[in-house]
């Protein structure tokens, strides 16, 4: 049985993908992923720039989405607009049930520091920035909350995968996931990564934060959306704090070329624009 576990700490052996390819092609609705399957051994780098690959290959994404916010004691569902552009821009619009918007928030990574995440009321038509930005998204969603941390998540992708340090990794028994880890060097933070060894479409993260904090994210229900295997359930869970946030996407559109006014708020009295057209 040890035979069949192979250590990728420096080179990964994946004798065993080969006859994984050849049951999955037969499913329906798979994009099969064949450029890896033809080598004998993979290096962690070589594996890790192949998933960036895949990451760059999506520029933007926007579907209308049901949120789901479950505390202890506590379940909220919101429907919102979701606006996702690379790395670099998130805009979230909550609708009321007959799709007014009730409020918009917007990270643009190409703002001044400061002003990169702010918040619009449009009950109160107040603006909030800063550190507000995530005491109000705090009170709405009823989790500490901080939205720069998962733009790369909304859009399917593992975060912070451009500047994490592979440490190490193996294939499983069954030849059909790696399970990574790496260290995100700007934070410290580790991360346990679980990707499908066949389609390399991220399963799940685990990433401890410096303080001990755990955070889950997963990625379901896979769906081919425009030649691309796209997820349409993330669940982003945070048991220290018993809370879970579940985002189930409808109809996502991907590399429509959303327009960078998208990610700037533009308000006329109590109205501002919004359109996912």
């Amino acid at each position: 049985m040890r035979a069949r576990f192979f250590s990728i700490r420096l080179w990964v052996v994946i004798p065993l993908i080969a006859g994984i390819g050849l049951l999955s092609s037969c499913q329906s609705g798979v994009v099969p992923v064949d450029s890896h399957l033809n080598q004998t051994t993979i290096s962690l780098e070589d594996l890790r720039q192949r998933l960036l690959k895949r990451e760059n290959e999506l520029n933007d994404m926007k579907s209308f989405v049901h949120a789901t916010v479950e505390t202890k004691g506590r379940k909220r569902s919101l429907r919102q607009a979701l606006l996702v552009r690379r790395t670099e821009n998130l805009r979230i619009d909550t609708l009321s049930l007959l799709g007014q918007p009730l409020g918009v928030y917007i990270f643009n990574g190409q703002n001044a520091k400061g002003q990169r995440s702010v918040l619009y009321d449009t009950r109160r038509n107040r603006i909030f920035l800063g550190i507000e930005v995530r005491e109000m998204l705090g009170r709405t969603l009823g989790i500490k909350l901080n939205l720069e941390e998962y733009v790369s998540v909304f859009s399917g992708n593992i975060p912070h995968l451009k500047s994490l340090k592979m440490t190490g990794g193996t294939l499983d028994r069954e030849g059909t996931v790696y399970r990574l880890t790496g260290v995100d060097p700007a934070d410290k933070s580790r991360m346990e990564i679980e990707v499908d060894a066949y389609t390399l479409l991220p399963n799940k993260v685990s990433r401890t934060l410096p303080d001990g904090e755990v955070i889950h994210i997963q990625w379901q229900d896979y769906r081919v959306v425009a030649d691309r295997e796209f997820s349409h359930r993330i669940v982003i869970e945070f048991p220290s704090r018993d809370a879970r946030l579940t985002l189930t996407y409808n109809d996502p559109v991907i590399n429509a070329g959303i327009p960078d006014e998208s990610f700037q708020l533009s308000i006329d009295g109590k109205k501002y624009s919004l359109s996912l057209q």
